[in-house]
């Protein structure tokens, strides 16, 4: 995993790991505009995502459920 070679992560707070998944994603969006092969991977993702929803989870419900199960546990 990628965490592992980067330990400082596991001591970020909820919220910054939840904003750092964000920054994280809207990068990757920049570089496939940059990068023909992974624009191309990222649409192909999205259209298996369109073709079928439950292949995939909107942000909003992921980070719901995240900051569900740091609550409950």
């Amino acid at each position: 995993m990628v965490i592992e070679q980067h330990p400082a992560l596991h001591s970020l707070s909820l919220e910054d790991k939840l904003k750092l998944s964000e920054e994280l994603c809207l990068d990757a969006l920049l570089d496939a505009q940059r990068n023909p092969a992974l624009r191309e991977t990222v649409q192909e993702r999205l259209q298996e995502f369109r073709n079928d929803p439950a292949t995939g989870i909107a942000w909003d419900d992921l980070k719901n459920r995240i900051l569900t199960c740091k609550k409950v546990a």
